[in-house]
C-alpha cells in the first residue's frame, strides 16, 4: 500500500480512530465491499448498542465511513484504518 501524504490533522484523526480496537474493528468488518448496519452489528457482538452507535458515528462523522443507499463503505482514510498494521 502506497503512503498518503497527510498534514498533522489527518494523522492526529487517523491515530484517534485507530487507538479504539472497537473503531478499527468496525473498520475490518466494513472491509471493501458495502455492508448493512445490521450485519457489521451482527459481526460485532461484544459490545453495547450505545458504544456500536456511538462509534459508528464517530467514523462517519470523521470521514472514515460513508452510508450510501442503506450500506456502510469505508473512505479512503477507512480503508488505511481498516488495514493498517
Amino acid at each position: 500500500m502506497v503512503e498518503r501524504e497527510r498534514d498533522r490533522e489527518q494523522h492526529e484523526r487517523l491515530f484517534k480512530a485507530a487507538s479504539n480496537p472497537v473503531r478499527k474493528k468496525m473498520a475490518e468488518g466494513i472491509g471493501s465491499g458495502g455492508i448493512t448496519r445490521d450485519e457489521l452489528r451482527r459481526k460485532i457482538r461484544d459490545i453495547t448498542d450505545f458504544e456500536f452507535k456511538f462509534n459508528l458515528d464517530f467514523l462517519i462523522a470523521e470521514g472514515f465511513v460513508v452510508e450510501k443507499d442503506g450500506k456502510l463503505y469505508l473512505t479512503e482514510d477507512g480503508v488505511d484504518l481498516a488495514y493498517s498494521g
